[in-house]
């Protein structure tokens, strides 16, 4: 990628202006959208402790505050995401992107006081049945050190020409060894939205989800992928690892919903699913490096 097609910004761009934008921006795509292969790149970026904090109260993560919880950058790229989003050479209108799945890599643990270097690109897209969708690539450095990834798959709906499959059939429910109830109340959604940043409508209030088509408010999905991750914490025995989740239905609040999970040879795979155990709201693996 050459200098011409990177673009270096002084600091992380703020979360709440940028989703104002997000709501009043329309953008109609065409029937073979172009996206933007320009590089968004912020170096200097320093921890806010008090936010991790927050962060780590939010989805439940523990006090320590010396090293940070595998998840928490991805509400600092997030940032990243929304600049590309709102750029006029982005296609897609932001708002109503539903995100499908999200994979987190860490290379090790990232202490607090770390200095980083962050970068996000699209890294792919694709017209389906369904609409079209694209992927977010983001990466923090320490100095010339790659420490962490972060991909990002989310979809635009939109009637396109390419025709569906056939309908998958729902399979039976798996058998886990272990299984954990969480309880998740409105709180929980408004406290993240205070960790994060992210103010969107949906994430607030039940009169505001309803004006944007959700019979109640829903909480964020990288919430309920960090609080897995939280929840799952002393299972984990690697501090290198890979953990990849598909945002399967939204969560609708307050709820009761439990975490099951077991081991997979070297790797640990979960599902939060419905008090019932039937309807699965994520599904997820983590793989050591």
């Amino acid at each position: 990628m050459t200098a011409s097609n990177e673009l270096r910004l002084k600091t992380l761009p703020s979360t709440p202006p940028m989703l104002l934008k997000a709501a009043i921006t329309r953008k109609k795509p065409s029937n073979t959208p172009t996206f933007p292969s320009q590089a968004l790149e912020v170096a200097n970026v320093q921890t806010n402790i008090k936010q991790l904090g927050r962060y780590n109260e939010a989805c439940g993560f523990g006090d320590d505050l010396s090293t940070l919880s595998v998840s928490f950058l991805h509400i600092q790229v997030f940032r990243l995401h929304m600049k590309m989003m709102l750029s006029k050479e982005f296609p897609l209108s932001p708002m109503g992107c539903v995100h499908l799945s999200n994979t987190i890599i860490q290379h090790r643990r990232i202490s607090s006081n770390e200095v980083l270097r962050l970068r996000c690109k699209i890294a792919d897209n694709k017209v389906t049945d369904k609409g079209y969708e694209f992927t977010f690539h983001c990466e923090a450095f320490c100095g010339e050190e790659l420490v962490w990834e972060d991909t990002s798959r989310y979809l635009s709906r939109a009637k396109t020409n390419v025709a569906g499959g056939p309908k998958a059939v729902r399979a039976e429910p798996r058998a886990y060894a272990q299984s954990l109830p969480m309880d998740i109340s409105r709180r929980d959604a408004r406290k993240y939205s205070r960790a994060s940043g992210d103010f969107n409508p949906i994430h607030l209030h039940d009169l505001s989800a309803k004006l944007l088509g959700f019979k109640r408010m829903v909480i964020h999905g990288m919430w309920s992928k960090a609080a897995c991750l939280a929840a799952l914490s002393g299972e984990i025995k690697e501090t290198a690892y890979r953990c990849h989740v598909d945002f399967k239905t939204p969560i609708f609040l307050p709820v009761s919903v439990r975490l099951d999970y077991e081991a997979n040879g070297a790797n640990l795979d979960f599902e939060l699913r419905d008090k019932k155990g039937v309807k699965p709201h994520l599904v997820g693996h983590i793989q050591p490096l």
